[in-house]
């Protein structure tokens, strides 16, 4: 996962971002089929193609991560979850594994804890909301600014 976020205000920012990294990365797909058709070299052409995958793998897994949240900021489904321990988030350092279930079918997720201080975390333990999509079950982002109350759970 790219970015493990959650509130609103997050998703939104973070689909803004991924919407200019795409339109960006379109731009330099134009570019390179323009230059690969304009190049005669066969040297050219070569490296063209190269950085045409290259580009069409990174805009294949933008995009994915941009359905996701795109989903994410479309629901507004919790369900509790528990922290597990902590974990890496790819390009964001340090998160905080946790785990629910839906449906009977357990999913396990690692996100950032930013901006609330480690400190204030449970870890491991915790009783913290998860938001999710029906499309995107396992993608659930853990908010850690919504600790999950004992009846809440109860009430289940």
């Amino acid at each position: 996962m790219l970015l493990n976020i959650v509130t609103d205000d997050e998703l939104l920012t973070s689909q803004i971002v991924k919407t200019i990294l795409l339109v960006i990365l379109g731009i330099g797909i134009i570019y390179n089929i323009f230059r690969f058709v304009r190049t005669e070299s066969g040297r050219g052409k070569f490296i063209s193609i190269v950085i045409l995958i290259f580009l069409f793998t990174v805009v294949w897994f933008v995009y994915m991560q941009y359905r996701i949240e795109a989903a994410l900021l479309k629901t507004h489904l919790y369900i509790p979850g528990t922290t597990m321990g902590y974990c890496s988030a790819f390009g964001e350092g340090q998160g905080v594994e946790f785990e629910y279930e839906i449906s009977g079918k357990k999913f396990r997720g690692c996100n950032t804890f930013h901006p609330i201080s480690k400190d204030s975390i449970k870890v491991p333990g915790g009783k913290y909301w998860v938001r999710y999509s029906v499309k995107f079950p396992g993608e659930g982002r853990m908010d850690f600014q919504k600790p999950v109350k004992q009846n809440a759970i109860t009430n289940l």
